[in-house]
C-alpha cells in the first residue's frame, strides 16, 4: 500500500475549531477525520484564557485521534479569523540596467518579493500571511501578467497584502506550539475564499461575504486578487444575544435554539411550538418557530443592508462593473451560511446572484459517505488552507505567501503533495 502523506488542517474561530485529517497517498485528498469543537478562552477575538484554550485544542486532537485510531501525524496547516486585520496595496520595484534593456527572469521577479518581504517584517510589526501579486509593470507604462522574458530596464510589482495583527499571532501560536509545535499559519476568509470561489469568479468579480461569529468580514475579488476587504462589526454574535434577550435564555440555549429551528426568513413558516430552558437553566419555556424567525431575520437583514452597501459602493469605485452589477455576486461562507434558507434572505435584499460557499473542486478531495457533512462552509477554511499552501509552493502564481521568505520551494512531504496537485490541476 502507497505511504500515507496526512496533512492535518485547523481553522481557529471565536467561537469553535474545526479540524480535518487529509491523506493525499491516492493522488487526491482522502479525508481521514473531521471535528468540530467549542472555543473557549477567546473573546472578541483575544486570548483571555489560555488554559481553557489548549483544552479545546486537546479536545479537537483527540476527537480527529479517535477517529484515525492513531496518534496525528503529517504537516500542520493552521488559519484563524480571531484578531484583526488589513489589506493594503504596496508596489516594490527593481532597476535591472541603466543602459540597454534586459530580459526580466525568474530571478528578478523571487527578488522583488524578497524585498518587499524584506521590508515588510522589520519595521512592522503586524505579520504579513498572504501576498498577492495585482500586476506587473515594466518601465513605468506597460502593465504585464507575466513578465518574465521581456525586456525592460525597470520592472514594478504591485501587490496586494493581507496582513493579521498581534492578536491574531498570539491565538494561532499559543493554540498550536505547546501542543502541536511548529505549524504554517493563515488567514481564515482567505482560505474560505480560495476553497469556495472558482478562478473565473475571482477573475471576473465576486463578493465573499464571511458570516462569522464576531464579525461579518466582505472581500471583493478582481482579476484573480482580492481589492477590497472590509470587517462589519454585526455578526452572527448579535443574532445570539437578540435571540437570548427576547427570549429571556442563555446564550447556549438561543445557540441551541438557532441551530437546530433557526430559518433566516419567515413568512411561510408554521408557528410550531417550541420548548426551551428559561434563565434559571431549569425553567421550561415556550415559543414558535415563526417567531424565532423573525428575531433572526431582523438582524440578518441589518447585516446584510450592511453588506449591500459595500457591495454598490465597489460598484462606484470600480466602473468595470458598470450597470450590469458584480458578475459572480454574492458568495457566503461561514457558520452563519449554514442558517436554514440563508439563500432565500440573502437574494431578497441583494437582488443578484446568490450563493453557499462550499469546496469548489470535489475532485481534489473525497470524504466516502461524509461528503453532506464535511463539505460545508464550516469546514471551508480548513480545506482552503491545504489549497493555499499548494499555491505558495509556486513563485509565479497569483499568489506567493510569507513562507517563500523561510524557503525557496517545497521539500520533503510537500515537495511530493505539490507534484501530486499538479497532477491533478493537469
Amino acid at each position: 500500500m502507497p505511504k500515507s502523506r496526512e496533512v492535518v488542517s485547523l481553522d481557529i474561530g471565536n467561537d469553535s475549531i474545526k479540524g480535518i485529517v487529509v491523506d493525499f497517498s491516492e493522488g487526491y485528498g482522502n479525508v481521514l477525520a473531521f471535528s468540530n469543537v467549542k472555543t473557549r478562552g477567546i473573546e472578541n477575538g483575544e486570548i483571555k484564557d489560555v488554559v481553557a484554550l489548549n483544552e479545546s485544542m486537546t479536545q479537537i486532537i483527540e476527537d480527529l485521534e479517535d477517529q484515525l485510531g492513531k496518534e496525528l501525524k503529517g504537516e500542520l496547516l493552521v488559519s484563524s479569523s480571531c484578531g484583526d486585520f488589513t489589506l493594503t496595496e504596496i508596489t516594490e520595484e527593481l532597476i535591472l540596467t541603466e543602459k540597454e534593456e534586459a530580459h526580466v527572469s525568474e530571478e528578478h521577479v523571487m527578488k522583488l518579493t524578497d524585498n518587499l518581504l524584506a521590508d515588510l517584517f522589520p519595521n512592522n510589526e503586524r505579520n504579513s500571511l498572504h501576498l498577492f501579486v495585482k500586476k506587473y509593470v515594466l518601465d513605468d507604462n506597460k502593465i504585464v501578467v507575466n513578465p518574465i522574458g521581456m525586456k525592460a530596464r525597470k520592472i514594478a510589482a504591485i501587490y496586494t497584502v493581507v496582513m493579521g495583527s498581534e492578536k491574531y499571532r498570539n491565538v494561532v501560536e499559543y493554540a498550536t506550539k505547546d501542543i502541536l509545535g511548529e505549524a504554517e499559519y493563515y488567514i481564515s476568509f482567505v482560505s474560505d475564499a480560495e476553497a469556495v470561489l472558482s478562478n473565473v469568479e475571482k477573475d471576473r468579480g465576486v463578493v465573499h461575504v464571511d458570516l462569522g461569529y464576531n464579525y461579518t468580514t466582505v472581500t471583493l475579488y478582481y482579476a484573480n486578487t482580492p481589492l477590497e476587504m472590509e470587517r462589519i462589526e454585526i455578526s452572527m454574535k448579535n443574532v445570539l444575544k437578540d435571540i437570548a434577550i427576547v427570549l429571556k435564555t442563555s446564550l447556549q440555549e438561543a445557540e441551541r435554539l438557532l441551530k437546530t429551528y433557526g430559518v433566516a426568513v419567515y413568512l411561510d413558516i408554521e408557528p410550531t411550538p417550541i420548548e426551551y430552558k428559561g434563565l434559571d437553566g431549569r425553567t421550561i419555556q415556550r415559543t414558535d418557530k415563526e417567531f424565532l424567525s423573525r428575531i433572526i431575520y431582523a438582524r440578518l437583514r441589518e447585516i446584510f443592508m450592511r453588506v449591500k452597501k459595500l457591495y454598490k459602493d465597489f460598484i462606484v469605485k470600480y466602473p468595470d462593473f458598470g450597470n450590469i452589477g458584480i458578475p459572480g455576486g454574492i458568495v457566503l461562507t461561514g457558520g452563519g451560511a449554514m442558517l436554514q434558507r440563508i439563500e432565500t434572505l440573502a437574494s431578497e435584499v441583494f437582488k443578484c446572484p446568490v450563493r453557499i460557499g462550499t469546496v469548489a473542486d470535489t475532485e481534489m478531495f473525497k470524504a466516502e459517505g461524509a461528503e453532506l457533512n464535511v463539505f460545508t462552509p464550516l469546514y471551508a477554511a480548513a480545506f482552503g488552507n491545504i489549497i493555499v499552501y499548494q499555491k505558495e509552493q509556486n513563485m509565479y502564481s497569483p499568489m506567493v505567501g510569507e513562507k517563500t521568505k523561510k524557503r525557496q520551494s517545497g521539500t520533503g512531504f510537500f515537495k511530493k503533495l505539490s507534484e501530486t496537485f499538479g497532477k491533478i490541476f493537469g
